[in-house]
């Protein structure tokens, strides 16, 4: 895409916009790909024009953390909270895209495991099973510091053939993710299904993080999530995405394991509660 330089206010500096759209991550942030439009495309009038160039080539988790914090290729990243890299070396934007859902876990299982699965009521006995995630998600210390016993890999594909191999048994998602990672993989996988049994839950989040050099569209990001909140389209958005889908795990009937997490940041919003999801409209 190409905007003429002549077209532009002299007033407004054009923001050049470089997510991370890999095959990958568009399966895993279709919602936060749709938000990041709707914020810029309501920030125009304000911020000036934009322009976005995504970065779409296969790579690693590690190697998108790098090349997020140079800002060169990957200027935009959406990422939970609890990456000391992107504290330091990117502007969080502090508010949560997701309302925490990201932080409420149903697993991705092996049909055929139902039965054991069903059998944990409680955190001990969850740590006699075993739980599966990328070597550099965030959650990972999550699950260590509360003793689950936890395998990981490199890649996100081989996730998949892990746990329908056995060499884990849940393989924990955010109730955001799965629903939509379930009918992407389930036709490759027929044995993939998504636990009926427990929620998993710890305080956890999605957010933008913007590269140092990009201060202007942190500011845009940022103003334009508080207006959409203010003007509550940000919930209305939010609701269109996911309410369904809330329904359909039937969350509130599920077995609670609630895990603590330690490893939040300063910046962390817990405290507006506004800007979270309330488990009571479950009820």
């Amino acid at each position: 895409m190409t905007i003429c330089a002549a077209l532009i206010p002299a007033a407004f500096a054009l923001d050049i916009v470089k997510p991370l759209k890999s095959e990958e991550f568009l399966v895993r942030y279709a919602y936060p790909f749709e938000l990041l439009t709707e914020v810029l495309n309501r920030t125009t009038a304000g911020y000036g024009p934009y322009v976005e160039q995504p970065y779409t080539d296969a790579i690693s988790t590690a190697r998108a953390h790098i090349e997020a914090v140079k800002g060169e290729r990957i200027n935009v990243m959406i990422s939970d909270a609890g990456h000391k890299e992107f504290d330091e070396g990117m502007i969080p934007i502090p508010f949560p895209i997701d309302k925490g859902l990201l932080g409420y876990r149903v697993a991705l299982i092996a049909a055929d495991n139902q039965p054991k699965i069903d059998a944990v009521g409680t955190l001990d006995q969850l740590r006699k099973l075993s739980i599966g995630q990328g070597s550099n998600w965030g959650d990972v210390h999550v699950y260590e510091y509360n003793h689950v016993p936890i395998k990981t890999a490199e890649t996100y594909d081989s996730l998949f053939l892990m746990l329908l191999h056995r060499r884990f048994d849940l393989f924990p998602r955010g109730v955001t993710e799965a629903p939509q990672e379930l009918r992407v993989y389930g036709a490759r996988y027929p044995n993939l299904a998504i636990d009926r049994h427990l929620l998993i839950r710890y305080p956890f989040a999605q957010f933008f993080y913007v590269s140092k050099s990009d201060p202007h569209l942190a500011a845009r990001l940022r103003d334009g999530l508080e207006q959409m909140k203010r003007d509550g389209s940000f919930d209305a958005f939010f609701n269109r995405h996911f309410s369904q889908q809330l329904s359909a795990l039937k969350l509130k009937d599920r077995t609670l394991v609630e895990l603590q997490n330690p490893y939040l940041p300063k910046w962390f919003p817990r405290s507006r509660k506004e800007l979270w999801f309330d488990p009571a409209s479950l009820r």
